[in-house]
């Protein structure tokens, strides 16, 4: 490899990616251990894949804001350096797939120059902090968590405290008492109030996590002033850094390190790393996420639509009126999540003169665009038509969540990607009224590790398998009653059955058709 140059104006970061760039020519001459160099590359968000010899990389995008420039410059990265898709993921971020390891110092240099990052999107470190796409818009919210996110993603980046953790830390920001950023399967998950003086603060909940054994949050603070947020944050994470697990992968998060020594317990540590810590309180700049500028809508074109009914179904599913009177928010559903590059150009495109230049990718790896105006509703939706990105059922049980799967993931037992399209089919072809029910989501993950979060759905599946004899059948675990109460209360899905893959179809079928009858019992899978 030949020694690599930058020019970007930001020295830290400039620094970040040569010393990547002489890491990688030190593996290369084997200077430095492959798990040494793992944890560095991960930490630079570069993931091995399932086909050898390429890498996954992960773009970190805070609490899932990305703008028109931004979005193009990463199709442009993943045209140059990848397969020329993005992959949107429940945590908000964009995947591009099969990049040359020797690449990605240039690959991270050009998207810095749109202000876009890999620094910490994998390895033990703080994680993408998740937000609700709708803050900021959000009839029900008291105030814009958007701010918040942002300084608890610009606080924590590079901080020298979460660079060498035992596991990863997760962060979320829900927009109100909908908890729809899932505060309870987070490390810390936060949920805004305001007292009785009308001060802002947030509910706190510590602990949470999914995967193999999913565990939910604990409810420790009921008002956390917001000046306090981050301190407390600071203290719970130099915790986990101080007594966490090392030694065994498989117990060292969060959640396990509060079973081992008690909540109460590690409370107390952290009210102990408070007394210490350089910085009691940190006061948010409320404009440092300033609103999107607001396209003006003069010669709005008047259009035929095709479908009526389609039209229809998609204002009722996929569209909603923000608390900013006049303004629509409309959701796009992304089949499997894969947006190919050039159908992402074409979308800026479509949507640019309608919509404000802030996109938000959703949990469920679909888009959230903001600011529409009533009467660009129509033109808005053949834009979307013309590129296949206008389906109805946006969070419905049409709009399965899916992580990558056997497609690339070294980890993955079944092909999550293709059984997602198969029972949305099924869905859109056999039971068209669930395209409205917003109370059941279906999720799927590759493996039981849960990154298409299948452990807080109503309708879970995870990769497994089943032993036939001599064969061995691919298969999925099924599980069920998983979901969002609301302010901070969930509930974990159940493990129910295991079934050959090809039967998931019919496992949703008798799900569906019990619901439709109020009498879903076990049954049924039996059966």
């Amino acid at each position: 490899m030949q020694s690599f140059r930058t020019e970007l104006e930001n020295p830290v970061v400039e620094k970040d990616i040569i010393d990547l760039e002489k890491k990688i020519r030190a593996f290369r001459e084997g200077k430095i251990h492959d798990e040494k160099f793992r944890s560095l590359r991960l930490a630079r968000g570069i993931y091995g894949q399932r086909q050898p010899g390429v890498q996954m990389v992960r773009i970190k995008l805070p609490f899932g804001k990305v703008t028109f420039k931004q979005l193009l410059r990463i199709a442009d990265i993943s045209d140059e350096y990848a397969s020329r898709n993005l992959h949107l993921t429940t945590r908000q971020d964009i995947q591009i797939h099969y990049v040359s390891l020797d690449r990605t110092p240039q690959l991270w240099a050009d998207l810095e120059r749109d202000d876009i990052t890999l620094r910490e999107a994998c390895g033990n470190t703080v994680r993408n902090v998740t937000s609700s796409p709708t803050s900021g818009i959000d009839p029900l919210e008291p105030f814009d968590v958007s701010p918040y996110a942002q300084a608890t993603f610009e606080y924590f980046l590079r901080n020298p405290i979460c660079q060498d953790m035992g596991r990863k830390f997760k962060i979320s920001f829900s927009s109100s008492d909908a908890d729809t950023a899932f505060s309870y399967i987070h490390d810390i998950g936060v949920i805004p109030k305001l007292n009785s003086n009308n001060e802002r603060g947030f509910k706190v909940l510590l602990g949470g996590g999914l995967g193999a054994q999913p565990l939910l949050a604990s409810i420790v603070e009921e008002f956390l002033p917001e000046d306090q947020l981050i301190p407390y944050i600071e203290a719970i994470i130099r915790v986990f850094d101080r007594h966490g697990e090392r030694n065994n992968r498989n117990k060292a998060r969060l959640k396990y390190l509060i079973q081992k020594i008690g909540l109460d317990e590690v409370l107390r540590l952290a009210k102990e790393e408070r007394k210490a810590l350089k910085v009691k309180i940190y006061p948010i700049n409320r404009d440092s996420v300033p609103q999107p500028a607001i396209p003006e809508q003069k010669d709005i074109p008047e259009v035929i639509i095709a479908n009526p009914l389609r039209y229809e179904q998609w204002l009722i599913t996929n569209v909603f009126e923000q608390k900013q009177k006049g303004f629509y928010g409309v959701y796009v559903k992304v089949p499997v999540g894969d947006i190919p590059t050039a159908t992402a150009r074409k979308l800026v495109d479509a949507i640019r003169p309608y919509v404000a230049d802030e996109i938000r990718i959703t949990q469920n790896q679909g888009l959230l665009l903001k600011y529409v105006r009533k009467e660009a509703l129509p033109v808005l939706y053949n834009g979307l038509t013309e590129i296949d990105l206008s389906a109805p059922g946006f969070d419905s049980p049409a709009d399965v969540t899916t992580c990558p799967g056997t497609d690339t993931c070294n980890l993955g037992i079944s092909n999550s990607m293709t059984l997602s399209r198969v029972l949305e089919d099924v869905i859109y072809n056999e039971y068209e009224d669930f395209i409205y029910n917003r109370e059941i989501k279906v999720k799927i993950s590759g493996c039981m590790n849960s990154c298409g979060q299948h452990g807080l759905a109503h309708i879970g599946f995870h990769g497994s398998s089943l032993k036939a004899g001599i064969r061995v059948l691919p298969s999925v675990q099924v599980l069920l009653g998983g979901g969002t109460v609301g302010d901070g209360v969930g509930r974990a899905a159940e493990k129910i059955i295991k079934v050959p893959a090809k039967r998931a179809t019919h496992v949703l079928r008798a799900v569906l058709d019990n619901y439709r009858d109020n009498s879903i019992s076990e049954e049924t899978f039996h059966a």
